[in-house]
């Protein structure tokens, strides 16, 4: 194991040390440790870009199907809100995985009893982000059987990545083998776990949902469930103890903590059965924080489009020149935006909700306020290579090719200067993912640029 070096000096302007290298990697800090592995953030040296790289610990038992355990369960998976597996390996007998770095906060930091808050708004959507995320993993036959705040960094721009696959069961289908059912084991953190889990019983996806609406529930409160003075009394309570409700608690509205209730019931068969469902309840609870069906009236006004990273450089006078090119389009929750195979030469912008980008049935990216997407149709007029479909009620501005040739040529000319930048970003993102998921297709603008 690789022992970590003095800091640097204070005030170094200097890059940050190379502490040790494993294979082609460069570590470069630590970033925490547990009975059984330490985390490092390190550096991929040939596609430059920092990774978290999990190296089993001195002391771990010397299995390597437990440790690659969970590369097995984060490799199957590939969303915009869990952390991507990069690499897993055993070198001169150190074993490590390679995932995503997450430069960020975990939710622990909103979670304590006196510290900060997030708007109830926000805590909702990270929690339908989450669920969406759950749903995907669940349906590809992976069960988390860990899910906290600090198992859930936040981004910089607030999208929640879940992360910590270290106990993740597969399905039987999944695994080739008979399904993870506990044997009798208990497995988790014991403040957000199961009744099903205590008991070490059969687990469903409904265990996930339950230790997430336990995480919905230390962010809008700051404190846990059920305080205890050890584990085996936190275990009964959990076991035989009804959950306090949230109804009434000021500021949490009575559908979000009817939601949170049902999540928590001590029988999975009373709670949400999927992660979808619980986020349509979700998207319903935020639709009605943002005024019920006048939400549909989003007043697109300069302040507005401001929010947006897109028009953020755009004057008063350009905004309006690009309005008079642009209509809004509104879609429920499962219509299409644009389908696969069909000619649209007009540029998206969402304005409100989430959207899924999906190639067939193969989910390749979500899509949320602020973000664009038909770059490509914009450009040539080609058949869409994707289906973008909305996952919440969605709002999108159009804006249509034809029409930009009646903005002054000042107007135009700062808008493809603005498309081109958000453009290579996309691409850049994109194909970075695309390189670490999908090394060997030939497809990879497709699964960028619907």
């Amino acid at each position: 194991m690789p022992k970590p070096t003095a800091q640097a000096i204070a005030g170094d302007p200097g890059p940050a040390p190379i502490i040790g290298k494993l294979g082609k990697y460069e570590l470069v800090e630590e970033l925490g440790r547990g009975a059984f592995g330490v985390v490092y953030r390190g550096r991929d040296p040939f596609v430059q870009r920092d990774v978290a790289i999990k190296i089993a610990a001195a002391n771990a038992p010397d299995n390597d199907a437990a440790f690659f355990a969970e590369a097995r369960a984060a490799g199957r998976l590939n969303h915009p809100y869990t952390v991507l597996l990069y690499d897993a390996a055993k070198e001169a007998g150190q074993r490590y995985i390679v995932m995503e770095y997450v430069q960020g906060d975990t939710l622990q930091r909103y979670c304590e009893r006196h510290g900060e808050r997030l708007p109830v708004s926000q805590v909702i959507d990270l929690a339908l982000k989450c669920s969406l995320a759950l749903d995907y993993m669940h349906k590809n036959g992976v069960l988390h059987r860990d899910i906290k705040p600090r198992n859930i960094a936040m981004t910089a721009d607030g999208a929640p990545k879940i992360m910590d696959f270290g106990i993740a069961a597969m399905s039987a289908a999944a695994a080739g083998s008979e399904p993870a059912s506990g044997d009798r084991l208990i497995v988790g953190s014991p403040m957000f776990m199961s009744p099903e889990q205590v008991r070490g019983e059969t687990l469903t996806p409904a265990t996930d949902l339950y230790s997430l609406g336990a995480v919905m529930y230390m962010l809008l409160t700051g404190r846990p469930i059920f305080d205890a003075e050890d584990t085996r009394s936190l275990f009964m309570l959990i076991k035989t103890e009804r959950a306090p409700s949230l109804r009434g608690h000021r500021g949490i509205p009575d559908s979000l903590a009817l939601f949170v209730d049902r999540l928590l019931s001590k029988q999975a068969s009373e709670r949400h059965q999927s992660g979808r469902e619980l986020a349509d309840d979700l998207a319903s609870v935020a639709a009605e924080l943002r005024g019920g069906t006048r939400r549909r009236k989003l007043s697109l006004n300069n302040d507005t489009l401001k929010e947006l990273r897109f028009f953020r450089s755009f004057t008063g006078d350009e905004l309006r020149e690009l309005m008079d090119a642009s209509t809004t389009a509104t879609f429920k929750a499962g219509q299409f935006v644009i389908k696969e195979g069909e000619m649209d030469s007009s540029l998206y912008i969402v304005l409100m909700g989430l959207a899924e980008v999906r190639k067939g049935r193969q989910l390749i990216n979500l899509l949320e306020k602020g973000d664009s997407f038909g770059e490509i149709g914009f450009l040539y007029e080609v058949k869409r290579t994707a289906s973008v479909i909305a996952t919440t009620d969605v709002m999108v501005l159009k804006v249509n090719a034809a029409l930009l040739d009646q903005m002054s040529e000042h107007c135009q000319l700062h808008y493809y200067r603005v498309f081109c930048e958000n453009l290579i970003l996309r691409l850049t993102i994109g194909t970075e993912k695309a390189a670490a998921m999908l090394p060997k297709s030939d497809l990879a603008l497709d699964f960028i640029l619907p």
